[in-house]
């Protein structure tokens, strides 16, 4: 409806509901007659299809509407959630609605409904009874005694007929504005509480996921003291395992409650029979089985063994869990946000020792800077790219014999999207094929076809495969597979399934989703591979083969690595985010191996060049890889072998650039990369700025991979067919800068260790640390001139003098000091200005610097010094590298290597070539004014002076800039593509 239908639609009911309010006022006009009467034609009129009179399809519909229940307060689904095709499963806002003889100022309801946005992740609810209209704040973790603090308007039904009032609603509320992004708007134009109503929200505004990590967080803290007060023999891994078992049957069972699976409230009765830690055991076998599973089968905490925690903290946790006092409602939290909370929680463990119990996070972790979880807008993408391409088009029958895997899986995160990937497609595909339906076990359901929980378990158990080192994660992931296997169950599906056909709810995953190292075979443990497998490494170090866990796909997968008719064996598709870094997670006999068992592996390597070839070597022919890694592995040098790897034994079908900080928590650039295990050149690239919303790129464009083959290897991306012309005529024209320089690194004294100190004695950390090395001024002769990279700007180097460094014989990491004397071009590692233009300055003597600046050292007066500085700062030279280089991309700490120096392309000079050299001469000439120039503009004192040099340095740039472009043979629309004037 246009907003003048549902104005006078809406005008109507407000007519019918005055004339009428006695009776709807009553105490026995129920909230089912006022739904039905009032509130759905009210969403109706906003444009919703409130009765599925267009989506008919239970799949497929925006507004899910609950049948009135009576349950208890805190479980009770929402009566309506809105949201907007295609994506059913994302909540816009839910709507809670009461009947008009209630009062709607009730800290009940208000705590219930802002409950479910909460939970979901929505900013906003509704609760009406038609006859009052209240917008609740959900931005809040739910404190009951708060409740009435998130009121953020109210609305007499007298104020629908008020035009400019409707207005208000309707502009937020109806689908066309929630459709042009209205909730959202809204929401970033709340202002944050103030004074008292402040002061009434105890909870900051805080996510669902980042307050519920740090509940499991405190309750992990709690079990492990009481676990370990109560039982001082159980060692580190044993009290992680007995935590975490306990949280995962709690948020199971909570789960079971919330999506109301279970008609009984379990945890809040733990402790009404026996002790609460004895209701918990005993119901925890009657679940077992019911479900199976892994969740409640018996382990550590199960036997005699293990003494209880003390009651007093196990029952103040069920009691913060209950559904009477907690702000959790599991039916409203997605599951992949589950699977977020769980990625970070894994990456701490329990640390026990003789009387106490400690968390600490995992030492990998901790090395690698944290967890950082998959974004689910990345995971949805990879997927969709490999499993959805791979299954589209085919019948169930065809998918059962397909197999799917993450071979680092983590808390699950990947396998999830791919299990609710296939029960998406084959919910679609029963919908349009009724028949088959019938025939292949799906339950008729209000008019339509829906998967039973058996066909469900088949897809779960034939389709999904997952490896990870960490039993914890195998644990959490197949939790996580289970609750999105029952996540549309009811207690009535659920008992027909138990009851009725004598089944339990969950499958054995143990063979699907296993304990391993995806890396290293059995074949570490063979003497002739590794000399000192079955005794010590040189090291000192006995293999632990329990700590490694070496694997074989063949002996555990058997079926999916056995050859079947007309195709070789492994997985169809691939997928995930593989660990990075290398130093923090393997040890020395596990480095030999890698060099001996991956062709990938080449001097400094990391951690996921050996997942990405593991991964491929297990791909099916025709079969699909999605990764998401650093941008790095496309360029850097150490990558190589790994690209040569790809490039020649399969197709590179996509590349993603993806925007900066995907990944809040780390400053790594990183790319989807989708390849297939066929033979196909075409790669399409596609850029994603950082203002751009993901799916939608700044830039597409096909290349061919033999390019990159041709180009040693080397994938440059940033380059569409028009600028790899011009790149491919630019290079020809040219030779690398390193043939005829020498770039060079800095130095870091940090570094304790590395490089070396000039008087070849070892230093200690203690030693570098205790000495002073920077100073403001000049102390002894000892003491040299200093500076760091942001005192270089093109063609300029500021604050000489400001900055001393004691450069003695103690300095460890220190490098030649012949790189600090004589002429020199100095480059500023990191690229500057919002061009991120390569910045370079010249210097003749001693001047010494941080490892941020990177010396060019000079060979050879021919060609001038003056010369390869103009080259250098050039545009031409910063577009180049640009379209050469990932990390110069990065909108933080934009970056140029001392290998990316050395490959710049310099126009040769033939000195016997009259033209040429004039041009080299001109050059020469017109930076030394520059350089002239701005030593003028650094001393200059009035603005007038300023401002007059600082013109006269752009337009010598400017003429630098096109005697360039001669010097390279650019034509007119060349330069412009370097100019950015064409697209």
């Amino acid at each position: 409806m246009s907003f003048e239908d549902a104005f006078k639609t809406v005008s109507d009911l407000v007519k019918d509901f005055r004339d009428n309010e006695k009776f709807y006022l009553k105490q026995d006009y129920s909230e089912a007659d006022v739904r039905n009467d009032f509130i759905n034609k009210f969403f109706t009129a906003l444009g919703w299809d409130v009765r599925h009179d267009v989506q008919k399809n239970p799949y497929e519909q925006e507004v899910r509407v609950e049948k009135p229940l009576q349950i208890a307060k805190a479980q009770k689904r929402a009566d309506y959630s809105f949201s907007l095709a295609p994506d059913f499963r994302t909540v816009k806002f839910f709507v809670e609605a009461k009947k008009p003889a209630h009062d709607l100022l009730n800290k009940d309801y208000y705590f219930q409904t802002a409950r479910y946005g909460w939970n979901a992740s929505t900013p906003i609810a509704v609760l009406t009874d038609f006859e009052e209209f209240h917008i609740v704040d959900c931005r809040f973790r739910p404190n009951i005694d708060d409740a009435l603090n998130y009121e953020l308007k109210q609305f007499h039904y007298s104020d629908y007929a008020d035009k400019e009032k409707f207005a208000e609603i309707y502009w937020l509320f109806s689908r066309e504005a929630v459709a042009d992004g209205s909730i959202e708007k809204y929401a970033e134009d709340l202002p944050k509480p103030r004074g008292k109503k402040a002061k009434g929200l105890k909870a900051a505004v805080i996510t669902i996921d980042e307050s519920f990590l740090g509940e499991l967080d405190e309750i992990r803290n709690e079990l492990a003291k009481s676990f370990k007060k109560n039982n001082e023999h159980l060692s580190s891994e044993e009290l992680t395992e007995a935590t975490q078992r306990t949280i995962d049957r709690l948020v199971f069972i909570k789960f079971l409650e919330d999506k109301l699976i279970e008609p009984d409230h379990y945890v809040s009765e733990f402790g009404g029979r026996r002790s609460a830690w004895e209701d918990f055991l005993l119901d925890s076998r009657k679940l077992d089985a019911k479900y199976n599973g892994v969740v409640f089968k018996k382990s550590l905490i199960d036997s005699r063994n293990v003494i209880e925690p003390d009651d007093k903290t196990f029952t103040a946790i069920c009691d913060e869990l209950s559904h009477e006092n907690t702000p959790y409602n599991f039916d409203a939290i997605p599951i992949h946000i589950l699977g977020s909370i769980y990625e970070r929680f894994l990456g701490k463990v329990v640390h026990a020792t003789d009387k106490r119990a400690t968390i600490e996070e995992k030492p990998e972790v901790r090395k690698a800077g944290g967890v950082y979880y998959t974004p689910q807008y990345i995971v949805n993408y990879i997927v969709e790219n490999t499993v959805g391409k791979l299954i589209e088009g085919k019948t169930p029958r065809q998918i059962a014999k397909m197999r799917f895997a993450d071979i680092a899986c983590g808390s699950g995160s990947f396998l999830i999207t791919v299990f609710e990937t296939l029960l998406d497609y084959h919910k679609q595909y029963y919908q349009q094929n009724p028949e088959q339906a019938k025939k292949d076990g799906c339950i008729l359901y209000e008019g339509a076809y829906r998967l039973s929980l058996k066909q469900k378990q088949q897809i779960l158990t034939n389709n999904i495969y997952g490896v990870d080192i960490d039993q914890q994660a195998v644990e959490v992931t197949q939790l996580s597979l289970y609750l999105k296997l029952l996540e549309d169950e009811t207690t009535a599906t659920a008992n027909d399934t138990w009851v009725l056909f004598k089944e339990q709810l969950l499958p054995d995953l143990n063979k699907n989703i296993v304990c391993g190292n995806s890396l290293i075979g059995t074949d570490i443990l063979d003497t002739s591979l590794l000399p000192f497998a079955k005794g010590e490494d040189e090291g000192g170090v006995r293999i632990d083969e329990l700590k490694i866990k070496p694997m074989d796909f063949e002996n555990v997968f058997p079926e999916v690595m056995r050859p079947s008719t007309g195709s070789g064996g492994g997985f169809d598709a691939i997928v995930g985010n593989p660990p990075y870094g290398f130093r923090q997670i393997h040890s020395r006999a596990s480095k030999e191996y890698f060099k001996k068992r991956f062709s990938t592996v080449s001097g400094s390597f990391d951690n996921y060049f050996l997942f990405y070839e593991c991964s491929l070597r297990l791909l099916k022919q025709n079969g699909l890889h999605g990764f998401i890694v650093p941008v790095t592995w496309l360029t850097i040098p150490s990558a190589k072998e790994l690209r040569k790897f790809v490039l020649e034994n399969f197709s590179l079908i996509e590349i993603n650039w993806l925007p900066e900080r995907v990944f809040k928590e780390a400053q790594v650039n990183t790319a989807i990369s989708i390849i297939k295990n066929s033979n196909e050149e075409n790669v399409l690239v596609k850029i994603y700025q950082e203002h751009d919303e993901f799916g939608k790129p700044s830039q597409v464009y096909n290349l061919n991979k033999k390019t990159f083959i041709v180009n040693d290897y080397f994938i440059g991306i940033f380059s569409n067919p028009i600028d790899e012309t011009l790149l491919s005529k630019v290079k020809q024209r040219a030779i690398e800068l390193g043939t005829i320089t020498k770039p060079c690194s800095g130095y870091n004294p940090y570094e304790v260790g590395k490089g070396i100190a000039p008087n070849g004695k070892p230093h200690t950390k203690e030693t570098v640390l205790t000495k002073p090395y920077h100073s403001n001024n000049k102390i002894n002769s000892e003491w040299k001139e200093e500076i760091i990279g942001r005192n270089l700007s093109r063609y300029a180097i500021s604050n000489i003098g400001d900055r001393w460094i004691h450069y003695g014989s103690w300095l460890a990491a220190a490098r030649d000091h012949t790189n600090f004397l004589g002429k020199r071009i100095l480059i500023q590692e990191i690229t500057g200005g919002n061009d991120k233009r390569i910045v370079g300055a010249y210097y003749d003597g001693e001047l010494y610097h941080s490892r941020d600046v990177i010396p060019i050292k000079i060979l050879s007066e021919k060609p001038h010094p003056y010369y390869l500085l103009g080259i250098i700062n050039s545009k031409l030279i910063s577009w180049y590298h640009q379209k050469k280089n990932p990390k110069s991309k990065k909108s933080l700490f934009p970056k140029i290597l001392v290998s990316d120096i050395s490959k710049l392309p310099i126009k040769e000079i033939d000195f016997k070539n009259e033209t040429e050299t004039k041009l080299h001469d001109e050059v020469v000439r017109l930076v030394d004014q520059m350089l002239e120039a701005k030593k003028q503009l650094q001393q200059a004192k009035t603005e007038g002076d300023k401002n007059y040099l600082q013109r006269k340095c752009e337009t010598l740039d400017k003429e630098i800039d096109q005697l360039v472009y001669e010097l390279y043979g650019l034509t007119e629309e060349e330069i412009k593509i370097v100019e950015g004037e064409t697209k």
